[in-house]
């Protein structure tokens, strides 16, 4: 019988043993910071886009119409964006249009369009270019936004002013608490590719509806705003 209770006793002790928890190494002493940084640059290139739409009794009246004012649009934007991509031509679109006479629908015509996208490389050509566009029978201007062609050099820069103020930051919490702040664990990204405006509202953009042809001829100058490229950085360092 005492041998028996003694199998017993040692099997409940094995039994117990399995059940620890396995020792886990104690994670590093920490010190977690978050860094921003931005640039501001003045933007050095517009870009846009020009509609010509018309509608006509006849489809082929309607797509003759469009083709005509994309050929004026055509030679009046490659005076001014002569690079090989700075003009880009959209395929034509055609629909049937209807209207509402005495509350009920009309076929109206046949409507045509098709766009142009134009890249300005030289902000100050923007206003002569924009008025000879507007002595045309366009339809319509939209969006008219700007933008700066080493967009990922700047924002690269702005990564490095925010990943410094990162480890600033860091170093200013370590000095509070009278330690020492070691060896980086882990640098994190949270910055947008997107740029905007110094005020932080977006990247401006116009549109502009010329369909009662009211700015024939005259000109106007659209003055850009500055842009910001932000980024923030969060930085974890062990503490010695």
């Amino acid at each position: 019988m005492r041998r028996l209770a003694t199998a017993v006793f040692v099997a409940t002790l094995l039994s117990l043993g399995a059940c620890q928890p396995v020792p886990t190494a104690t994670a590093p002493r920490q010190v977690r910071s978050v860094g921003y940084g931005h640039v501001t640059v003045y933007p050095n290139y517009a870009e846009l886009t020009v509609d010509a739409a018309f509608t006509r009794p006849r489809l082929k009246d309607a797509v003759a119409e469009v083709q005509r004012v994309v050929d004026q649009v055509l030679a009046v934007s490659k005076r001014y964006a002569p690079g090989r991509d700075d003009v880009r031509v959209s395929s034509t679109s055609s629909n049937k249009e209807f209207g509402y006479v005495k509350g009920k629908e009309v076929f109206v015509g046949f409507n045509s369009t098709q766009s142009v996208t134009v890249r300005i490389n030289d902000l100050r050509q923007l206003s002569p270019y924009l008025e000879e566009l507007l002595a045309t029978p366009i339809s319509r201007i939209k969006d008219l936004n700007y933008g700066h062609s080493q967009a990922d050099s700047l924002r690269r820069e702005a990564d490095v002013l925010a990943l410094a103020d990162a480890v600033k930051t860091a170093d200013k919490m370590c000095a509070a608490l009278h330690v020492k702040r070691g060896a980086v664990l882990e640098v994190s990204d949270h910055s947008s590719p997107e740029s905007s405006r110094a005020d932080g509202w977006g990247r401006p953009t116009a549109d502009i509806e010329l369909y009662s042809k009211s700015f024939g001829g005259r000109g106007f100058k659209m003055s850009p705003e500055l842009l910001r490229f932000d980024s923030q950085c969060s930085l974890s360092s062990a503490l010695e």
